[in-house]
């Protein structure tokens, strides 16, 4: 078990996001070549993505734990997508400026991003959501939920929010928005997004490398899906 432990400690020394990506993408690359039919292909990558999400889910929900304390200022997080995007013609284009539809997200269920960053406020809702249910409050509990990448991230009432996907309880409601719109003209390689039409880099970070492998494995199934209509 030592030993284990000071091989994993090595190897996560010697790993990048870039590098992490791109093995990931190597493994999508591999499936795509060796699956003879779209229906397997897509099986995998569903997995892919479902395990994905889920370790993504959880190490953004744990950092509290793991990290010294926050101040009680709080955190600032980059958006998961990229606020502005320009197509062929070089127009500045908006996902998040669309009409947004309302989708009520489980969070026993659902893949969402939530960064707890106040011990005492983790404290008393874990306390609170665990001996009673979770209410959603639509003047506290704030999100964006974004398809077909079905990734919510949540900017308001974190760690009430954070309480209740740990006991897996209760729902939230969420701005709902389109990614497709991104795939003919946003790429990412890991580390940052960029301009499929030019290769310069958008001015949003990335917030974390699989994001950046959700959204390119979502966008391959969907053009695998849209092929095969």
């Amino acid at each position: 078990m030592f030993k284990w432990k000071r091989k994993k400690k090595w190897y996560r020394d010697f790993v990048n996001p870039v590098h992490e990506f791109r093995y990931a993408m190597e493994f999508v690359e591999e499936t795509l070549e060796e699956e003879k039919t779209k229906e397997d292909q897509i099986l995998i990558l569903d997995f892919i993505l479902s395990v994905i999400r889920e370790d993504l889910k959880y190490d953004t929900l744990t950092n509290i734990f793991y990290r010294e304390k926050w101040f009680d200022e709080g955190l600032r997080i980059s958006l998961p997508f990229p606020y502005h995007y320009y197509d062929e013609k070089g127009n500045m284009l908006s996902i998040y400026e669309d009409k947004a539809e309302v989708k009520k997200v489980d969070l026993a269920k659902e893949c969402v991003l939530v960064f707890p960053w106040h011990r005492g406020r983790m404290r008393d809702n874990i306390k609170n959501i665990g001996r009673n249910e979770f209410q959603y409050d639509k003047f506290n509990h704030k999100a964006y939920y974004f398809s077909p990448v079905n990734i919510c991230f949540v900017y308001n009432g974190m760690h009430s929010i954070t309480a209740g996907i740990g006991f897996k309880k209760g729902y939230i409601e969420a701005a709902e928005y389109d990614v497709t719109k991104l795939f003919e003209h946003v790429y990412t390689d890991g580390l940052y997004w960029y301009n499929r039409h030019n290769n310069q880099k958008l001015e949003d970070d990335l917030l974390d490398f699989r994001i950046g492998v959700i959204y390119e494995i979502s966008k391959i199934k969907h053009h695998i899906e849209k092929d095969a209509t």
